[in-house]
């Protein structure tokens, strides 16, 4: 795998443990020997690593300032990436993490893996907090992970928390982490864990998102069906990104391709799928900051088409969506239809 959105490499792995009724963490003295692992464990992470970028879940996010404490030791450890710097690493964010959840209302014992990663493209630490009594079992004496057959690939909703921090990103990116936790419910962030442990806050609202993901849309997708009228394509846009609407860029892109790519396109279904998760590599390749489930925000309340030069502006409120029609006549002019009931008329200023 070469990029942030295709895979990544795990480089170096340590696994902790976290029992609160306990006084301290326990952290590994030596990394786990990954040229052991079997491929269903490396199928398990790199599917949470995928979805801490991509999921429905996942937060942009930056540093609240140059000081703060995972960042400060991260930097510290990309100076030098030994063996023991990473173990130390993980041993600093395990303590760390640990004092941090007793003294906060979580009652979540757990496993914390600490990774160091490779995309292609970045580098950086990948943090999870598993429940270890599904799909992953651990030998708390060692702290080694076996697999559990059948169980593993399926243990999703037992991942607690995850972020992937990176530490050479360029300077035209502003997001320094991504962090997804699943305890809390859809749009909450946790309180501890993304502001008191990463010290960490979102940067992306859905309005930039919205109006970025649109914009992507309608250029993507009139280019890639260019036999298709684009005011039929602009208005299945238009009715998935609706205003409050909860998307899933590659379902929502899917839906508007199901509109309009032709029934006798061979292997239809896999065409719609192979676009729809093009696209949604594209975009993130494009727009690295950003993420992929977000709530539609915009005003939509009223629908414009204009000439290319702006010389022609036609604007309706959608509630009369019905009563206005737009077809071409032979010679591929446009023609809009008015329902006589709306009065139609010139009017004088």
């Amino acid at each position: 795998m070469t990029t942030a959105i295709a895979g990544m490499t795990i480089r170096r792995m340590a696994i902790n443990a976290i029992n609160l009724e306990e006084s301290d963490a326990k952290t590994s003295g030596e990394l786990f020997p990954i040229e052991k692992s079997s491929e269903i464990i490396d199928d398990f992470f790199r599917t949470h690593f995928l979805e801490t970028r991509n999921g429905k879940n996942t937060k942009s996010c930056k540093f609240i300032d140059e000081d703060a404490t995972v960042k400060t030791k991260i930097e510290r450890f990309a100076e030098n990436r030994t063996d023991d710097s990473l173990l130390k690493l993980s041993e600093e964010l395990t303590e760390n993490l640990f004092k941090i959840m007793k003294n906060s209302s979580s009652t979540s014992n757990g496993t914390f893996f600490v990774f160091e990663v490779y995309t292609g493209e970045e580098e950086c630490i990948f943090l999870i907090k598993l429940d270890p009594k599904h799909g992953v079992q651990v030998d708390y004496e060692d702290l080694t992970v076996k697999v559990l057959e059948n169980i593993l690939p399926d243990s999703n909703d037992r991942v607690h928390k995850c972020a992937i921090i990176r530490y050479n990103k360029k300077d035209n990116i502003d997001t320094d982490l991504f962090v997804m936790d699943k305890q809390q419910k859809e749009g909450e962030p946790a309180r501890f864990f993304i502001e008191t442990f990463l010290q960490a806050e979102e940067i992306l609202n859905d309005k930039i998102i919205t109006r970025t993901v649109i914009k992507e849309a309608k250029d993507k997708i009139t280019s890639l069906l260019p036999d298709v009228d684009k005011n039929l394509i602009y208005n299945s846009i238009d009715k998935v990104f609706s205003n409050g609407a909860h998307i899933e860029l590659d379902k929502a892109i899917n839906n508007v391709l199901k509109d309009h790519v032709p029934e006798d396109q061979p292997d239809r279904e896999l065409y719609i799928n192979n676009n729809a998760n093009d696209f949604v590599t594209d975009y993130l390749t494009k727009y690295r900051d950003h993420q992929t489930s977000f709530t539609v925000e915009r005003k939509d309340n009223v629908i414009v088409y204009k000439g290319d030069k702006d010389q022609l502006y036609f604007r309706f409120n959608k509630g009369i969506t019905s009563m206005i029609g737009f077809s071409k006549d032979n010679g591929g002019n446009d023609v809009i239809t008015i329902d006589k009931s709306l009065n139609f008329a010139r009017t004088l200023k």
